[in-house]
């Protein structure tokens, strides 16, 4: 009753019994909870079981007791033990039953296997989940690159990519995918994501999308060639050697092809000039070119004749078809006459001569009966083909808007707002007016010659004195309000405080009156001289002027063999606002050139010049031949004869000349 009092029913004498047979060492917690006695000491354990400590082999006992000796020789005897915590000594790995020891029969113990197996830990269930692919970005579904790129997301973190492009290979990539070098037309890409257990999505993203031909189609050959248009040339009928005109095309970017007087299709520019013309007839075409190589069939024709100069007034009456006494009487003769006749004014003072007759070519002349033995307190020119000539006129001499092929020639005027008006508007013009021989001798209002409005300005073998600024920009020759084909030539400018040569486009914001460059300018065998002369009354000071003037836009500009001389501050020849391509500034003996503009596109040949300057913004082209020199050696400065040795500045002197009457 004893044993049996401290047995837990079944269970510790198992475990007991199976780990003394195992031998395994994780048994001894197990011990150490169970509460039990053992009385059997054949085995080597303790003779005090109360202890719950196990003796080692060296420490076996028999055990003691009679009774216990014979009933339980061999055998383990194990008793319950009391329901208290106790401790239980640790067992040896190792520790089998002693031989011979038989534990069949013993109440509780069953029979033990020879090995404990550890059960198999639990395992993780198996990942059969595909990922799903989805395409985040992409091309759009009509597109002119032919670059390509995709962004890839998968529901799985971790995930690996293959791409499909136009159903070719299932192939690894990345995010994003990029595809370079595609064609035009329809494109596919598809894209599956793996997880880590090698799941494939098996329904795989997809994107469609179409690259174009964004480029321009090629334009249709043209075949079709421009028509040419001569928009600007010289007057049918002039004295002016030289020749400009302004062409367009019906195609921007046209090119074009010229011809003067038959001797050959050249290039030329848009606005090609000619100059040192014969006297005669002559023909320009032109052609445009398109820039497919098209020729205009049809080229742009003008024909015009260039007259020779008029000569010298004649020293007497004869040739006179009428002598007028009186200006009225002038008038009714003009009226009459025919064409190529010659009205005179007998010698004596007059008011104002008014003309106003067209007459056909050669006109009609109004001349003073004997050279400067008239007097006229003014003229006013309207009509056509009308000559005034050897007069001596205290007032303007005025030709009229609208007026074609008027001739100032041989007079001496010296008084007036302005010496010659010619065509005073800034609307209407006038066209192939001539200003010649004349003295013009100030001081004047304003300008000795006044030009607004015209097709063909001849002014030539003029002198022009006694010009000073007096507060109205008075001038020796002013033109603008835009002309074209103006000739200066031969004229003497002398003891003057003017702008000599004033020529500037004043174009206004109307209709009448458009914009562009004065075409057509020539200036040649001019002398400028002495030009510091006190101001004008009312003005006790003023600036000084500058002696030569052009300011742009201009085309067709020849500026040859003329002298502008003194000492620097009164003979500058300037140039302002930008020239052409086409200008020439050749032989000339000038003291001081200047320009504050891009001179550049300029050509400037065999010149001699004792300063060449610029100011902000002025730059001149690189000349050739030219010759710096501030001292020369002129035939004849005391008496001016401004000549040099050589092909340079004027070739005449004024001794040689006939001003006026």
């Amino acid at each position: 009753m004893a044993a049996n009092r401290y047995l837990k029913p079944g269970l510790v004498v198992a475990l007991i019994a199976s780990l003394l047979l195992a031998g395994v060492a994780f048994a001894t917690p197990l011990l150490q909870r169970s509460r039990v006695a053992v009385t059997c000491i054949n085995t080597g354990l303790a003779r005090n079981a109360q202890s719950h400590r196990f003796a080692g082999p060296s420490q076996r006992r028999p055990c003691s007791g009679t009774r216990h000796h014979r009933a339980l020789s061999g055998r383990v005897a194990v008793t319950r033990a009391p329901e208290v915590s106790t401790t239980v000594p640790p067992v040896s790995s190792g520790v089998a039953p002693a031989a011979g020891t038989n534990t069949a029969g013993v109440a509780g113990v069953s029979e033990l296997p020879s090995k404990v197996e550890n059960p198999p830990p639990e395992e993780a269930p198996l990942d059969t989940t595909p990922p799903q692919t989805s395409i985040s970005g992409g091309p759009a579904s009509m597109t002119g690159s032919t670059s390509a790129t995709f962004f890839l997301v998968a529901s799985e973190s971790g995930a690996s990519y293959e791409c499909s492009l136009d159903g070719g290979t299932w192939t690894s990539c990345a995010t994003p995918a990029s595809y370079l070098g595609l064609a035009l037309g329809a494109h596919q890409f598809a894209a599956r994501a793996s997880d880590s257990a090698g799941n494939v999505d098996p329904t795989p993203a997809t994107r469609g999308w179409t690259i174009e031909d964004t480029s321009e189609p090629e334009a249709p050959l043209d075949t079709t060639p421009p028509q040419t248009s001569i928009v600007r040339g010289p007057a049918s009928s002039t004295t002016a050697t030289t020749a400009a005109f302004a062409l367009s095309s019906t195609e921007t970017g046209s090119s074009f092809d010229c011809n003067l007087d038959g001797e050959g299709w050249e290039p030329c520019a848009p606005t090609p000039t000619y100059s040192a013309l014969d006297a005669g007839e002559h023909e320009f075409s032109a052609r445009a070119i398109d820039a497919n190589g098209n020729i205009d069939p049809t080229p742009a024709v003008r024909d015009w004749t260039i007259e020779e100069p008029l000569p010298p007034p004649p020293t007497e009456s004869a040739g006179c078809a009428t002598v007028a006494t009186s200006v009225s009487a002038v008038r009714s003769a003009v009226s009459a006459a025919a064409a190529g006749s010659t009205v005179c004014l007998g010698n004596g003072s007059y008011g104002e001569v008014t003309l106003n007759a067209s007459k056909a070519a050669p006109g009609v002349t109004v001349r003073a009966q004997s050279p400067g033995g008239a007097t006229i307190e003014g003229a006013s020119l309207s009509g056509s083909h009308l000559t005034l000539a050897g007069f001596v006129s205290t007032s303007s001499v005025v030709i009229e808007p609208g007026a074609s092929s008027i001739t100032i020639e041989h007079n001496r005027i010296t008084g007036g707002g302005e010496g010659i008006d010619a065509c005073p508007t800034e609307r209407t013009y006038c066209s192939e007016m001539r200003i010649i021989g004349n003295q013009l001798i100030g001081p004047f209002g304003e300008d000795a010659i006044h030009a607004n409005r015209y097709h063909g300005l001849y002014v030539e073998g003029n002198e022009i004195t006694g010009v000073r600024e007096n507060g109205n920009h008075s001038d020796c020759l002013q033109t603008v309000w835009r002309g074209d084909h103006l000739t200066f030539r031969k004229n003497y400018l002398h003891d003057n405080r003017c702008q000599g040569f004033f020529v500037k486009d004043q174009t206004l914001s109307t209709s009448e009156i458009p914009g562009g460059p004065v075409e057509g300018i020539t200036v040649e065998d001019n002398l400028f001289v002495r030009n510091k002369e006190p101001c004008g009354a009312p003005l006790t000071s003023c600036g000084q002027p500058m002696y030569f003037q052009l300011v742009g836009p201009y085309n067709g500009f020849v500026m040859r063999r003329n002298t502008i001389w003194g000492d620097g501050v009164d003979s500058i020849a300037a140039f302002r606002d930008g020239t052409s391509a086409d200008s020439l500034i050749e032989d000339n003996v000038i003291y001081r050139l200047w320009t504050d503009t891009n001179m550049s596109p300029a050509t400037l040949l065999d010149n001699t010049v004792c300063l060449r300057e610029t100011s902000a913004g002025g730059s001149w082209s690189n000349p050739s031949g030219e010759t710096k020199s501030c001292s020369l050696g002129f035939a004849n400065a005391a008496a001016d004869d401004y000549r040099i040795s050589g092909e340079r500045g004027v070739d005449w002197a004024p001794a040689e000349m006939h001003f006026g009457p």
